[in-house]
């Protein structure tokens, strides 16, 4: 990305349900690259999941929107929802770059979903479309997420104003893998608080927790 270029990230996921470890990093990317803009997109049919989230793709989405609100620079972003098919990442980096000609997009992505990037959509496409941020795990270094098999290589350019590393992908584009701090939180266990009517307060904010429990969320067995 140069640097005098215009820069805009993109934060995709299933967000079942959106929490604040997500909020957290959302906003220490947008706020630590002086990004104009950073869009949430959550998935409506993700492809990679081996069961069908369990709340709606309306719901995520209401959620997400929720917890974002008058937070300037983050919006949400619906295209996946009005997409028919599965929702293949590399198809919503060319929609999101095309309502934004001129910008340089960087792909938010987690360190898990980064192991097995392999497997996704025409990843050799998705990998040249944009630049990348790793989105630590803790107390994981992000080399322990490269996939095999694809060659990445550091680079002596860092993360711009974030500590971290920068490697080179195929193709020339930009792996970011700043130090950022790390909520150990996962939907998987607010899901399983909200079974055993536990409080979700410091995993989500308020106005997601209302909608959980408004909408009678999350109460049913997990699926798969």
């Amino acid at each position: 990305m140069d640097g005098n270029s215009r820069r805009i990230a993109v934060f995709g996921g299933t967000f079942d349900p959106f929490h604040n470890g997500h909020l957290r990093m959302a906003v220490e990317v947008l706020e630590g690259l002086s990004l104009p803009e950073l869009f949430l997109v959550p998935s409506a049919r993700p492809p990679h999941k081996p069961s069908r989230p369990m709340a709606s793709a309306e719901d995520r989405l209401a959620m997400a929107s929720a917890a974002v609100d008058g937070i300037e620079g983050i919006s949400i972003l619906d295209l996946e929802l009005r997409r028919e098919g599965p929702s293949y990442s590399l198809l919503t980096v060319r929609e999101v770059s095309e309502g934004n000609p001129g910008a340089d997009l960087l792909f938010l992505i987690g360190a898990d979903a980064f192991a097995e990037i392999t497997t996704w959509h025409r990843y050799r496409d998705l990998l040249a479309a944009c630049d990348f941020l790793l989105l630590p795990r803790p107390g994981i270094a992000p080399e322990a997420s490269f996939p095999p098999g694809i060659r990445i290589e550091p680079e002596e350019n860092r993360c711009y104003n974030l500590p971290g590393s920068s490697y080179r992908l195929p193709g020339g584009r930009r792996l970011l893998c700043p130090v950022l701090p790390v909520l150990d939180i996962s939907s998987r266990s607010i899901r399983e608080k909200v079974r055993r009517g536990r409080s979700l307060r410091g995993l989500v904010p308020p106005q997601v927790e209302r909608y959980i429990t408004d909408h009678g969320l999350y109460r049913g067995e997990e699926r798969g």
